[in-house]
């Protein structure tokens, strides 16, 4: 029963083989010296690092990269451990937490994604090559509700709570 794919069976075939080998990588990798981190620790860094003339709070930054509050927090210690992150409050809001980057965090950043450029998305740009600006970001709106899609269904999937008299 395969036929409700039609046409999109190669790539939802490469989507799920990409989880997969994603989700088999998902050991720590060296960022630079000794400094390892598994990749979703990476993607948190990334982020800071891209948006650090930002202001947001780590609860925007929860939602922008669809992470659990939970490992979040969790992530965020370990690069505040590791010198990565610092974090701030606003004055007069000692609520929110803002996160920056220091200067090993963008050199640490800096070095691992020249590796993964080279490595990982050089050649995956080269064969989107062909694309139009348009065609491209279709593509990346697609994936971007298959994401949401896929996130909804997980919220549905919780199960109620019932008050207790």
């Amino acid at each position: 029963m395969i036929e409700w794919m039609g046409r999109y069976r190669p790539l939802v075939s490469a989507l799920v083989q990409h989880v997969n080998t994603v989700n088999k990588g998902s050991q720590e990798m060296r960022i630079m010296g000794d400094i390892y981190l598994v990749p979703n620790e990476w993607q948190v860094l990334e982020y800071i690092v891209e948006h650090r003339e930002d202001d947001k709070h780590m609860t925007g930054m929860v939602q922008a990269l669809a992470i659990p509050q939970s490992s979040f927090s969790r992530i965020q210690k370990k690069l505040n451990g590791l010198g990565l992150i610092e974090r701030f409050q606003m004055e007069g809001n000692r609520k929110n937490i803002i996160l920056k980057p220091t200067p090993l965090g963008i050199e640490a950043y800096e070095h691992h994604s020249q590796q993964l450029y080279r490595e990982i998305f050089k050649p995956f740009f080269d064969a989107l090559e062909g694309f139009s600006d348009e065609e491209l970001e279709r593509f990346t709106h697609a994936l971007r509700t298959l994401s949401s899609s896929a996130q909804k269904e997980e919220l549905e999937k919780r199960p109620r709570l019932i008050k207790i008299d």
